[in-house]
């Protein structure tokens, strides 16, 4: 038996997924489809392997199989397979997209809001902090899906009020809290965001939010803009490098920075897009963040132009040491922070075929501005971790400015 899934994008039908009988996924772009593709994986025009559309979905979904489960079990689902969720939680996903039903469209006229409650919100928190696979509660009125293995759920934000988000109400904020034995994760993550954004880096509003007696960290979604003139915020097409490059979510380590480079500009002629990688690249290796894998970059797509999205997913992961300290994406062979050398940053330029001078530039650049927020962009830690995470900074910084000995 055949099955679809239907795709609407920028209020238009832009095309349907297809699962055959034999599991086999595809999608075909419907003749009213906007101008906007999909996904860079799955042009109108050109070629696409056989796993994309697959591959493209799955990305969509949390990436732990004991998360989907239980996401299946909230819902009354009874599988976790990509197209059973999807049909429930898809109208509300990252990107521009609304995946429904077949043959199902966007709702229209008024919406039915439902509200988030202060005391409920604040029990998702609590929830999720004890239980991280809890990423959503049984009878829930809330329709979202959010990629990653970090608990987290998705919020509305409409005339100053939270509300659970659906196909016709579009989520406009991300709540993650932090594990308990993470301390002050969340205070550091929307500190590293702060110092993105004064550092002269495109970067999300984030903060710590307080709900009663529980606090979480909250970020804007970039993939969503406001407009004065509708009650809702509009979605605005995006996809993670792991879905541009078209591969499986459990391959997102593996992805190097020369492979972004090099499908970057296959779609950039001007290269903008590459430096912007390579100053979101730069940034995470400055701050300590070793988990800046492939899905924690994403791309602005639009109908005549693709730009990288604003930075997200920046811990200082050197804080926690439960985490692995190895960068998810080496620079041209250096491991760890603070071994990645001005040398590092010229072999990387070299094997992508971009200037060294341009790309060593940017990342002196990069450095001087975290270098100068550096005294007071981790205030709202504790002493101990303040002073450590500054100390960290203070030497990858040296370490990027550093120039070679020339012979």
């Amino acid at each position: 038996m055949t099955e679809r899934l239907e795709a609407w994008l920028e209020g238009r039908h832009a095309g349907q997924f297809t699962r055959d009988a034999d599991g086999r996924i595809s999608f075909s772009y419907s003749d009213d489809a906007p101008s906007t593709p999909i996904s860079l994986s799955l042009p109108r025009e050109g070629t696409t392997t056989r796993a994309a559309a697959a591959r493209f979905l799955d990305n969509l979904l949390p990436d732990q199989e004991h998360t989907r489960r239980r996401m299946a079990q909230a819902y009354g689902v009874a599988s976790t397979g990509t197209f059973e969720l999807l049909r429930t939680v898809g109208g509300d996903v990252a990107g521009g997209l609304v995946l429904l039903p077949d043959g199902e469209a966007p709702p229209t006229g008024l919406a039915q809001l439902n509200p988030a409650l202060d005391r409920d919100v604040a029990d998702r928190i609590n929830s999720i902090k004890l239980d991280p696979d809890a990423w959503v509660p049984r009878q829930t009125p809330a329709r979202f899906s959010l990629a990653g293995t970090q608990g987290k759920f998705a919020l509305a934000r409409v005339d100053r009020n939270w509300y659970w988000s659906n196909a016709a109400v579009p989520s406009t904020h991300i709540v993650k809290p932090a594990r308990p034995e993470h301390l002050h994760f969340e205070e550091a993550e929307a500190s590293a965001l702060t110092l993105a954004a004064e550092a002269g880096l495109p970067a999300p509003r984030a903060a710590v939010l307080q709900m009663t007696d529980q606090t979480a960290f909250v970020v804007e979604r970039f993939d969503r803009v406001f407009d004065d003139k509708t009650l809702f915020a509009t979605r605005l097409h995006a996809e993670d490098l792991a879905q541009a490059l078209g591969i499986d979510v459990a391959r997102k380590y593996s992805v190097t920075a020369a492979q972004i480079v090099e499908k970057l500009r296959s779609i950039d002629a001007t290269g903008g897009v590459v430096l912007a990688f390579l100053r979101q690249l730069a940034f995470n290796v400055l701050i300590g963040n070793a988990d800046a894998h492939a899905k924690n970059y994403s791309v602005l797509l639009r109908p005549d132009a693709v730009s990288l999205a604003p930075i997200y997913d920046a811990v200082p992961t050197g804080l926690y040491p439960a985490f692995d300290q190895e960068l998810a994406m080496r620079i041209a062979g250096a491991g760890f922070p603070q071994a990645v050398t001005q040398n590092h940053w010229r072999k990387l330029a070299r094997s992508a075929g971009i200037d060294e001078e341009e790309v060593v530039a940017l990342v002196e650049e990069v450095a001087r501005g975290v270098a100068a927020r550096n005294d007071t962009a981790w205030r709202t830690l504790d002493d101990d971790q303040a002073t450590l995470l500054k100390e960290t900074v203070e030497r990858n910084v040296a370490v990027a400015l550093a120039r070679p000995c020339r012979a």
